[in-house]
């Protein structure tokens, strides 16, 4: 069986942490260092709006059901048993290739 790579759960997480850093960005800029300048305004909104589409597309693309292809895994950085997680589609698990869990089938 086919098994979804960690480096994809990490891409995303770290995606998303970049989107959030440049969401925050304008906001820094204007309150904190009293930046009067618009571009740290459309920096910040082009800045997360690529990074959010950027994990978007990263997801869709490798983090779909290894069997079926519909389902979307949920990203975790790291393997744990509480992140047990099957697809919605066709109800088999999704398992990482750095899980123990990985020679049951």
């Amino acid at each position: 069986m086919k098994t979804l790579k960690r480096k994809w759960a990490r891409a995303v997480t770290i995606l998303m942490v970049i989107s959030i850093a440049f969401a925050v960005l304008p906001v820094l800029m204007y309150d904190v260092l009293d930046a009067d300048s618009l571009v740290w305004g459309i920096l910040g909104v082009t800045g997360a709006t690529v990074g959010l589409i950027a994990m978007f597309v990263v997801r869709c693309v490798f983090l779909k059901c290894p069997s079926c292809g519909k389902g979307l895994a949920r990203p975790y950085w790291k393997a744990g048993e509480s992140h047990e997680q099957f697809c919605a589609k066709c109800g088999r698990p999704f398992i990482y290739d750095d899980e123990e869990d990985a020679s049951k089938d």
